[in-house]
């Protein structure tokens, strides 16, 4: 018992007889199935065509359709987990793509920074040179205009 859990056994009513199942299923889902297999024979009861056909041919026909059905949920459920799959890869990269862009947002505010205190440190040095420049033109002429001498 991979499950772990031990055999049950449940009767369930099919086309009004009764069957013993015996499983690992809970019997809630047990009479659920046997639910849907009543479900289908009462779908085909309602045709008149299906009335007319022999009791082993109308249970290979449920049996069918019923097979039918669950091959085509096959196909839809493997399509919803590629698509899933798929999403999840997608989410991964845009994640992937995210650190990646905020590392590298990162490293230019750093740069920014790095640029702006240089920028700051190039004004403080224009405002240091304008000063010695206006005290050596003062220097020069205390009015701070050239002045020609006649």
């Amino acid at each position: 018992m991979a499950s772990g859990r031990e055999k049950s056994e449940t009767v369930v009513t099919i086309a009004g007889k009764n069957y013993t199942l015996l499983g690992y299923e809970s019997d809630e889902y047990m009479q659920r199935v046997a639910s849907f297999v009543n479900s289908r024979l009462e779908e085909y009861r309602k045709v008149d065509s299906y009335k007319r056909l022999p009791a082993d041919t109308q249970n290979v026909l449920v049996l069918l359709n019923i097979a039918d059905e669950y091959f085509k949920t096959r196909v839809q459920v493997d399509q919803l987990t590629q698509d899933l799959e798929k999403r999840d890869k997608d989410l991964y990269d845009v994640k992937h793509n995210l650190v990646s862009t905020m590392s590298k947002n990162e490293a230019l505010e750093e740069t920014l920074r790095d640029m702006q205190d240089e920028l700051n440190d190039k004004e403080k040095r224009i405002v240091q040179l304008e000063t010695e420049l206006s005290h050596t033109s003062e220097g020069r002429n205390p009015h701070g205009k050239n002045s020609a001498r006649k």
